[in-house]
């Protein structure tokens, strides 16, 4: 039984409304969702804490639930390109994280481990500090997820692998849409491995573009897309799988609304076909 299905503020809160996080203010009482997951986003460095402190109290005032936070993707892309000053400063972003997760209440949290124009082409130097980062996330209480995102060298389901074998006590999250990037989601299901109990959180997103198509990198709706969904839900129905499960598939308007009649039908379909 999932514990039920969340929306990304990334799915609502985007450059076209300023990524003002106090609009959730509104949103939120307009989405059928169980709660939300909580993007962090670079280009809010000067006002960070000044928003966390604006959405914990909306969070508060409306019964907003965060119990998943997205961490600032800018931590995969600093490790990428890894210079010592890089990856210091990811790690003072991990913390950061982690603490933003304390104060919205998240249990859990989504890690971008590599990421940006440098990807992957050094990955070992992304897999060194993942030890010190599940240490931290331990410490703290907050579970660490790392997702399947998409690569340039590899593959994530090939980097996944090379976690599970060098920390056998990581744990993940997978993203439909990534994986069909790189058309491995037959293969991504098929790993017993990953579906032992390793997988804690998803993202049931969907994509229409070619292989490793990075031009086309848009989170479409369910059903938008060619990711084939039966046999992903019947995977999370016949392993058990009781986490989460996120939309985030974009659906802010250029004005900067939300069209939250589809947004709404998506997690709906989502709840419909997890139960």
């Amino acid at each position: 039984m999932i514990k039920g299905v969340l929306c990304s503020t990334g799915a609502m809160i985007t450059r076209f409304n300023g990524r003002d996080p106090s609009l959730l203010r509104g949103f939120y009482p307009q989405l059928n969702a169980d709660g939300v997951e909580f993007m962090v986003y670079p280009s809010w460095d000067d006002m960070l804490w000044e928003n966390i402190a604006a959405v914990k109290a909306i969070s508060r005032e409306i019964g907003m639930p965060i119990p998943v936070l997205h961490m600032d993707k800018r931590i995969g892309e600093l490790l990428s390109l890894g210079s010592d000053e890089e990856i210091k400063e990811a790690g003072e972003r991990f913390k950061n994280n982690l603490h933003i997760a304390l104060e919205l209440g998240a249990e859990l949290s989504v890690l971008h481990l590599w990421g940006g124009a440098a990807s992957d082409h050094h990955i070992e130097r992304n897999f060194s500090v993942l030890g010190d980062y599940l240490d931290e996330a331990e410490k703290a209480g907050v579970t660490l997820t790392v997702e399947n995102v998409v690569c340039a060298v590899k593959t994530p389901l090939e980097h996944l692998r090379s976690i599970m074998d060098e920390y056998p006590g990581a744990l993940f999250t997978v993203d439909t849409k990534m994986a069909e990037f790189h058309r491995e989601m037959p293969e991504t299901l098929s790993d017993e491995r990953l579906w032992d109990g390793r997988t804690r959180h998803l993202h049931v997103n969907d994509y229409g573009g070619g292989v490793r198509d990075f031009s086309d990198l848009r989170v479409l709706h369910m059903g938008d897309g060619h990711v084939d969904f039966t046999p992903f839900f019947e995977k999370i129905k016949a392993t058990g799988y009781s986490g989460w499960l996120t939309v985030e598939s974009s659906s802010t308007n250029p004005d900067g609304s939300v069209d939250f009649k589809k947004l709404n039908r998506t997690i709906e379909n989502v709840r419909n076909a997890a139960k």
